[in-house]
């Protein structure tokens, strides 16, 4: 199950936010954008325990509301993330979170995690770490495979895929990126950072960005 967590970006600047887990019993987090109360509540009245939150990248649209989360929990919730973002969590101009009137910084010491690694929690749920360096230097992208669920942050979005032109960015690797997506089957689910969601043979199909490397 996905529970997905939308707000309105004109009224509160941030990503969707995903519940993974079969309720009462434990989920993962993946992005924490919003400062609103309305996820801990939900985590805590449908689920034994939160597992872990899981960051595609660290601009403030996507870990604003982390330091309000972990301290609801009274157990320890960890934090997985690509160490090359790392320093984005407590620079408000790199994680861009200064050019919209705020001052993000997230005091915590996550996991690092590294292209093509398997994280396994509970020994039944199996996450594959896919690092898509561009949007920001750290993005990754997070398949469940078992799930049929890829949450793709700001790498890709239903119809186009995120900005390279920020300061953490670097276009010169989106192909490079992009081309590991390729590699996911059609079927998947794609769970982007803003917007809907969609499949990837969709994707493939459609999306401009995806279509030019398959005809490469």
């Amino acid at each position: 199950m996905v529970k997905i967590f939308r707000f309105d970006a004109d009224t509160h600047i941030t990503c969707n936010t995903y519940i993974i887990g079969k309720i009462g019993n434990y989920c993962l987090v993946v992005d924490m954008g919003s400062t609103s109360d309305e996820i801990y509540q939900y985590v805590s009245t449908h689920y034994e325990k939160c597992l872990g939150v899981l960051l595609t990248h660290a601009h403030f649209d996507h870990i604003r509301g982390l330091n309000k989360f972990i301290k609801h929990f009274s157990y320890e919730i960890p934090i997985y993330m690509n160490q090359a973002d790392s320093a984005l969590l407590n620079d408000s101009i790199a994680n861009e979170s200064r050019y919209h009137q705020e001052d993000v910084k997230i005091n915590i010491n996550p996991i690092f995690v590294q292209d093509e690694e398997e994280l396994m929690f509970k020994k039944d749920i199996k996450v594959k770490v896919i690092t898509t360096p561009f949007h920001t230097e750290g993005s990754v992208c997070y398949l469940f495979d078992d799930d049929n669920a890829l949450f793709s942050g700001d790498t890709l979005f239903k119809g186009s895929i995120g900005r390279s032109d920020m300061n953490a960015s670097d276009p010169s690797k989106i192909s490079s990126s992009l081309k590991k997506l390729l590699k996911v089957r059609d079927t998947i689910v794609v769970y982007p950072g803003h917007g809907d969601i969609t499949r990837m043979s969709d994707e493939k199909q459609f999306n401009p960005f995806l279509k030019e490397l398959l005809s490469l």
